[in-house]
């Protein structure tokens, strides 16, 4: 197991692929900050009417509203950049981590040294989700930097998450921390998604597909989550996926969290990390390696 695991991470991080990621998720990031930066005045005005809307005229909201702890904030609550593109660069390297090397012959070689396939699987899933953790936790690490070079420190202010609107104040560190364990919730959350590119890419030859049909499956989930908001027909699809649920580990934020709800939504990722590798490791067993 180790062997293979030590073989796995060396051509991993060998390759300049791997490396990509970061870099995109650089520039994303960069664009929202500078972005804030350039808009600031315009942005606080409009955050503070947002308040005064949900809270009354009476509420007179003064002061910086705007600092490098909202960046990381702001991410989670989009959801784009998690959902969409973290999620399609986690998929896109797992998806051919068994695909690519099939159809190469990569694996093949591999699998003639003495070595189990369920272990080659379980070594492919360990580097793609440490993988996944990684950039996930980089995500919010270079918005909250970028943040404190372009838009300087302050407490967190925003309306909570929840379905109902409710302002807080969240003082600096405290907010820092709270982020901390959001994004890593999120990166563990991820590796649901490489459980699932990486079972497709058993199936399949094609990398392309797998990473495709990962991507696919996120988008149709977070479009049901934003479609059940307005059709009531969608709703009882909502509490089995896996947006759902990485959704609910932003509320680790609000001022009093539904620690119950947040361990239930655990529960389920951690359904949709098992069930997955499971299938993975059963397929790969019985899969008829070729040249």
């Amino acid at each position: 197991m180790l062997a293979a695991l030590r073989v796995e991470l060396t051509k991993f991080y060998r390759s300049y692929a791997t490396y990509i990621g970061p870099v995109l998720l650089l520039g994303l990031v960069g664009l929202i900050v500078y972005g804030s930066a350039k808009s600031i005045k315009h942005t606080e005005r409009q955050f503070k009417r947002e308040i005064r809307e949900q809270l009354g005229d009476d509420f007179i909201v003064t002061g910086k509203v705007v600092s490098a702890v909202s960046v990381p904030r702001l991410i989670l609550a989009v959801k784009f950049p998690m959902f969409v593109f973290v999620s399609a660069l986690v998929a896109m390297a797992a998806g051919g981590t068994i695909a690519s090397e099939y159809r190469t012959g990569t694996l093949r070689t591999l699998l003639s040294r003495p070595v189990r396939r369920g272990y080659v699987v379980i070594a492919k899933w360990l580097v793609n989700s440490f993988h996944a953790l990684s950039i996930t936790m980089f995500l919010g690490a270079i918005g909250l930097g970028l943040g404190y070079v372009f838009l300087g420190g302050g407490d967190l202010v925003f309306l909570g998450m929840g379905e109902t609107f409710q302002f807080q104040i969240v003082p600096e560190w405290k907010a820092i921390k709270g982020l901390a364990f959001a994004y890593l919730l999120q990166g563990v959350a991820m590796a649901g998604v490489v459980s699932l590119a990486l079972c497709i890419s058993c199936l399949t030859s094609r990398s392309t597909v797998a990473a495709g049909v990962t991507v696919s499956f996120m988008l149709i989930c977070g479009m049901i989550d934003l479609l059940a908001l307005r059709l009531e027909s969608l709703q009882p699809l909502t509490p089995y996926l896996l947006t759902t649920h990485m959704a609910t580990f932003e509320h680790v934020l609000d001022d009093v969290p539904d620690w119950a709800d947040i361990r239930n939504s655990a529960f389920w990722v951690a359904g949709y990390i098992i069930v997955p590798l499971a299938g993975a490791v059963a397929i790969m067993r019985r899969k008829e390696i070729k040249c």
